[in-house]
């Protein structure tokens, strides 16, 4: 075997190790991340046995409650429009300012 050919098969040799050491250092990594997110999942499931709700029990009352936020929110901006177009314009002025000062802080 030449000189040329006994340094290429070992640098290939070298090369090889890097990228296996790169892997598993990869496949480490890629270990613990799965096993935080398993704790994680852990800690946001509660049991079976518990009798409490599941996740998605729980993400659906969410959902439900950000529902009713929104419907009451808009009740809401309805009742201060009809309220303002009742009111005074000098009174809607100083509403308008007050409340877009607010807006930008």
């Amino acid at each position: 075997m030449t000189d040329e050919l006994k340094d290429a098969l070992s640098r290939i040799e070298t090369e090889t190790h890097n990228i296996l050491a790169a892997a598993k250092s990869q496949n480490d990594q890629n270990r613990l991340a799965i096993a935080r997110l398993d704790e994680i999942i852990a800690l946001l499931t509660p049991k079976d046995n518990a009798g409490e709700p599941t996740l998605s029990e729980l993400l659906a009352h969410l959902i439900a409650q950000g529902r009713e936020q929104l419907i009451l929110t808009r009740k809401a901006v309805d009742l201060l429009i009809d309220m303002q177009q009742n009111l005074p314009s000098k009174t809607v002025e100083a509403l308008e300012t007050h409340f877009s000062a607010l807006a930008k802080a």
